[in-house]
Formats: C-alpha cells, structure tokens, sequence
C-alpha cells in the first residue's frame, strides 16, 4: 500500500534536541546562569530542532510539536510553570516561534 503524499516525522528530531539539551544543561548548571544556557541552547540544540526544516514543508502540528520543545527546556531553564511567562521569557531572549524561524530560514 502506498501512501498519496509524502509524510514526515519529527520524532528524530525531539529525541537530538533533548538529547543535546540535556547534556549542555547539566554541564552549564556550575555557571549558574540562565543566559548561559539559553545561548547554549539556540547555538548548539535549536540547529537540531530545525534540521532541514527550510526543505520540507511541515504541517501546523510538528510545527506545534516542535514549540513545545523549546517551551519544556525555557520552563526547565527558567523554572516557570505559566504558558504567558514561557512566552514572554521567550520574547525577551529572542526565541521565537518555530514557524518564524522556519521562514526567516
């Protein structure tokens, strides 16, 4: 059976991320230092997360799927537990939304 369009999957991709983030987070905790983390994390983690993100057209859920991501390691970095407060932190570090990245790319 074949499929009538080209689908794709992004799990790949979450599973780089965390697995990336996770490292550079426990190594960068004796700097004690938020910002620290979050340039670690968009130099290092985000260019997993975006990974031939410019050639494929992605659907508004793995778009979805992957905000997600990034809101889980702001909420781990910054120890927030409010969407509005993962979002503005977001807007004062300069993360922004994926599919903004994604077309700015």
């Amino acid at each position: 059976m074949t499929a009538r369009r080209f689908k794709t999957s992004v799990s790949h991709l979450k599973i780089k991320f965390y697995r990336t983030f996770n490292c550079i987070y426990s190594r960068s905790k004796a700097a004690n230092s938020e910002m620290v983390a979050v340039e670690l994390l968009k130099v290092y983690c985000l260019p997993l997360l975006l990974y031939a993100s410019e050639s494929l057209s992605l659907i508004p859920s793995q778009l979805h799927k992957l905000n997600n991501c990034i809101n889980k390691v702001v909420f781990k970095i910054f120890g927030v537990s409010n969407g509005h407060t993962v979002k503005d932190i977001r807007n004062f570090v300069g993360l922004d939304n994926v599919a903004k990245i994604v077309e700015k790319r």
